[in-house]
């Protein structure tokens, strides 16, 4: 059976245990000195040195969502391991809950076929194929930055045949396991299937009442209002009296003691946000809730009718292209702000004026993110991590695109926040867009 060691005793660990089974985890690798030594999901919870002592054998699976800081280290001391975030979607949790029972209708006809890919999901394909009696010739190293390369393979997966793709000849099928952008145009004229998307085989990711809102903003305006500093209940309270569409997002309904306006709609996309908010987002008055298919933990069973669940498309080449869905009701992309999943659906809903507003994108520089909350406790409780300006221009590239697929559409974007650092879209004074 393939073992791993997990790095990262948090909430992606956990989906690690909960998804791939804690039998197949040796230990948990954790920065935090207060964890050392403690157990999760029954496996112990080490720092990196004692995984260098006691468990170097095992490739380490990073299972952080900003994983540079770790990767940089690994790659450095030429440790192989696999990221998290080169696996599908729903193997970190996103649209499990609704794909797991799927999983076991997943059919592959042919008897010989070769895997593409060098992720902890491709290797867990080749042993499955292995032991359900089929043939897998082998597999095809994708240039993976961290398992390097197929001596590392074969050393760590004594089982599995590494192969080049010229040697896997034209009548095999092959297995794309990696995403796209993970392939290139490698596997161009070959006879291929993709196993790494597995929106095709989930029909239950549609949502009919999403569907429902295509084109509903058509020939209208509409306001994301993001959470920045800049962010003013004077503001709110003009967007109230003209009666302007507005959706927002994340911690909003922290506010609303202190104002009579709420958004037509709101928007979560982040795990913990949903987790740790769950019950202040079922309690606040806000006609329709969009949330993302990503937790394991959430119920959304016991979801009232004014919740909207989409499904969530977090990889790799989310974050790094800065995807967009043409479809909100089947997918939205998270490329890692939840301001860019707000405008794929406004977007989706038809709106041809959208304004921002509070989209400050300042925290990078200066660890503030909410308008409503004392400097001293944002500073205190956020931070500014290492690898925080890599993801700036992740973000600052997925609103280029955004801006160049709304301009396709005839969409107009603008930045209606004061001040800040977002020029991707034209700036507006927000004050001059009201009848004076």
């Amino acid at each position: 059976m393939v073992q791993f060691v997990v790095w990262g005793a948090g909430g992606r660990g956990k989906a690690a245990a909960v998804i791939f089974g804690a039998d197949r985890i040796i230990a948990f690798i954790d920065s935090n000195p207060e964890k050392a030594g403690q157990l999760f999901f029954g496996r112990p919870v080490i720092n990196f040195d004692s995984y260098k002592k006691q468990y170097s054998e095992y490739a380490i699976l990073v299972s952080l969502a900003s994983e540079e800081a770790v990767t940089v280290i690994l790659k450095k001391e030429k440790i192989p391991y696999f990221s998290y975030n080169d696996c599908p979607p729903e193997l970190m949790g996103y649209g499990w809950k609704t794909a797991k029972k799927y999983v076991n209708t997943f059919h592959i006809p042919e008897k010989k076929t070769a895997i593409y890919g060098d992720s902890l999901y491709s290797v867990l394909v080749y042993e499955h194929l292995i032991n359900s009696g089929r043939k897998c010739i082998g597999m095809v190293c994708s240039g993976n930055a961290g398992i390097q390369g197929p001596e590392w393979l074969k050393r760590l997966f004594p089982f599995i045949t590494v192969k080049k793709l010229e040697e896997v000849g034209e009548d095999i099928q092959i297995l794309q396991s990696v995403s796209d952008g993970a392939c290139g145009s490698a596997l161009c004229g070959r006879r291929t299937r993709n196993i790494y998307d597995w929106r095709p085989f989930v029909p239950d990711y549609q949502n009919p009442r999403i569907a429902s809102l295509k084109e509903s903003g058509k020939g209208k305006r509409c306001f994301i209002v993001a959470t920045g500093p800049s962010l003013t209940f004077a503001d709110l309270e003009k967007l109230r009296q003209n009666h302007e569409f507005c959706i927002s997002v994340n911690s909003i309904f922290s506010c609303f003691k202190e104002t009579e306006w709420r958004p037509d709609q709101y928007v979560a996309v982040d795990v913990d946000v949903i987790n740790h908010y769950n019950n202040q987002i079922r309690e606040m008055d806000v006609r329709q809730k969009f949330i993302p298919d990503a937790s394991i933990d959430f119920d959304y069973g016991s979801l009232t009718d004014e919740f909207c669940v989409y499904h969530s498309v977090f990889n790799r080449d989310a974050i790094e292209q800065g995807l967009i869905s043409d479809d909100f009701s089947k997918y939205a992309y998270n490329s890692g702000t939840v301001t860019a999943v707000s405008l794929q659906l406004a977007m989706y809903e038809g709106f041809e004026k959208i304004y921002l507003l509070g989209c400050d994108c300042s925290y990078f520089e200066t660890g503030l993110k909410h308008f409503n909350e004392p400097e001293e406790m944002q500073i205190k409780e956020y931070g500014v991590e290492d690898s925080a300006m890599e993801m700036l221009n992740y973000h600052i590239n997925s609103y280029r695109r955004i801006k160049d697929y709304a301009a396709r559409k005839g969409i107009e974007i603008y930045n209606a926040t004061r001040g800040g650092y977002l020029e991707a879209f034209e700036r507006v004074a927000f004050d001059d867009l009201f009848n004076r």
